[in-house]
């Protein structure tokens, strides 16, 4: 349980700059795209949230396409504003 906590703090803490969601809505959809990821591709990073963070980076190309979303830039960081 407490692996899951970590993980989930793990990946939350890479997505926090999109302000087009409030927070709660935000967190529950990177949890949902990308904890399945992180189990897969980066178990040995668990519990470092920027271990994790970075390994999920690293390895986009192989991510879910739903997980890789979540690193996307939003329209407001494409346009550099």
């Amino acid at each position: 349980m407490q692996m899951q906590s970590a993980l989930t703090l793990a990946i939350l803490s890479v997505f926090m700059t999109s302000p087009a969601l409030s927070q709660s809505d935000l967190r529950s959809k990177q949890q949902a795209a990308c904890e399945d990821d992180a189990y897969r591709l980066c178990p040995d990073e668990i519990p470092d949230e920027a271990l994790v963070a970075s390994c999920l980076a690293r390895r986009k190309a192989e991510l879910s396409p739903e997980c890789r979303a979540m690193f996307a830039p939003s329209p407001r960081h494409r346009a550099g504003r």
